[in-house]
């Protein structure tokens, strides 16, 4: 599950993505070092058949209550998935994401090893209060095996105009994969980032991981 990450800056997603069209909201995003759910976050979508930047926020509602963060690649051609396969596929491009390691409870950062932006499968809903995004998960590569079980889908940068403008859905199941071992690195990070009050780039700073408490032996 990926539910915490870095957002870049609005200038950044412009120089780093090919866009046509802009959204003025977008250009003004700052980056944020624990972007959390219902934050706004960048997306291009195609709007038109046009490539567009624009801003939504992170959780598609329920149709029961409270909002979908993430949509697992093996329901995507399931309700309520489906139709958004079919017509609101994004691509959400954070600097990293964060995911906790559950024996320890200790915060791990990932990010691509080349420094790039991570390129994310996303789907989008548009309602009355505008645009909102899930990011699409996958199983976990070796790089994120031992930490958690699922990690977000990593798109190649070839990968986006299939993704965005592809109508199979077998095609577009396949294009969700984990990412080749290899491509993200990793590091414990402070368990600062467990609050999302707390931002700042101190947030990324690698620290020594917790060390699991020894067993004390039986006494008889």
């Amino acid at each position: 599950m990926c539910g915490r990450g870095v957002r870049p800056e609005g200038a950044e997603l412009v120089e780093g993505l090919e866009a046509e069209l802009v959204d003025e909201e977008l250009s003004a995003l700052p980056v944020r070092y624990n972007l959390a759910p219902t934050d706004p976050l960048g997306v291009l979508w195609r709007d038109e058949g046009r490539r567009r930047l624009s801003v939504a926020s992170w959780g598609v509602p329920r149709r029961g209550g409270g909002i979908a963060i993430n949509a697992r690649d093996d329901r995507l051609r399931s309700s309520p998935w489906a139709s958004l396969l079919r017509r609101g596929r994004v691509v959400v491009p954070l600097r990293g994401f964060y995911e906790w390691e559950r024996l320890q409870r200790q915060p791990w950062y990932f990010h691509r090893r080349d420094g790039g932006l991570l390129l994310l499968a996303g789907l989008i809903l548009g309602d009355g209060d505008g645009l909102h995004a899930t990011i699409v998960t996958t199983g976990p590569s070796g790089d994120i095996g031992g930490i958690h079980d699922r990690m977000p889908a990593v798109l190649e940068p070839d990968m986006i105009a299939p993704w965005l403008e592809g109508e199979d859905p077998a095609m577009l199941v396949d294009l969700v994969r984990p990412a080749p071992e290899g491509t993200l690195l990793r590091y414990p990070v402070g368990k600062a980032v467990g609050n999302v009050r707390n931002d700042g780039p101190e947030l990324v700073e690698p620290v020594e991981p917790v060390r699991p408490r020894p067993q004390q032996a039986e006494l008889f």
